[in-house]
């Protein structure tokens, strides 16, 4: 797992659609809208007007060099404590002994209705199991509590050991766990598959 995370880990190229991130490189031709197939087996050129796709989405290039890259919508409640959903497709053969998980972290640079900021810490979600044709889902997901309404949702999703994916269930159920502090995070041995934003606000 080392060595495959340091094999992927320094090839990871950022987009956002507009402009290449100059930290990380060049990267390859990036257009504005999904690559989907024709025939859109998760039906997300479908979604009703509510769905958008995030920006800021970003994916490890090396993973989908030879590969349709990942496309994700999303939809949010207008509730005080609202809800999130995510549906999108990603091609990506999930290596031998380890587990696509969901990770969301409340964004530091958004704020609540009280103006409290998001606390920037890393909580595991759920695994995720692409179908044969790569479609993925995440319904109806809670942000936190009531006035958190504001608080953007930077979701991550990774490759972790199966014995990680094993531990996050019980570190969730933990008697005052709050997710992993980022020092916590940098600890896990993880490769990085794609991010996004979800704004709440």
């Amino acid at each position: 797992m080392a060595a495959v995370a340091a094999a992927v880990i320094p090839a990871v190229l950022t987009h956002d659609g507009k402009t290449p991130d100059p930290t990380h490189g060049t990267p390859t031709s990036v257009t504005t809208s999904p690559n989907l197939t024709l025939a859109d087996p998760c039906d997300l050129d479908r979604l009703g007007d509510s769905w958008y796709q995030p920006p800021a989405s970003r994916y490890n290039e090396s993973l989908f060099a030879n590969r349709q890259r990942p496309a994700v919508y999303s939809t949010v409640t207008p509730d005080a404590n609202p809800e999130i959903s995510v549906k999108g497709q990603l091609n990506l053969d999930v290596p031998a002994g380890q587990v696509l998980y969901l990770i969301r972290r409340p964004d530091p640079k958004t704020k609540d209705t009280f103006g409290n900021p998001g606390n920037n810490r890393y909580y595991p979600a759920t695994p995720v199991t692409p179908t044969s044709a790569g479609c993925w889902e995440d319904d109806n997901r809670p942000v936190g509590y009531p006035g958190v309404k504001g608080i953007g949702q930077i979701y991550m999703l990774v490759l972790v050991g199966r014995d990680q994916a094993a531990k996050f269930p019980a570190d969730r159920a933990a008697k005052g766990w709050d997710g992993y502090s980022q020092d916590q995070w940098r600890a896990i041995n993880s490769i990085d598959v794609m991010s996004f934003n979800v704004s709440t606000a």
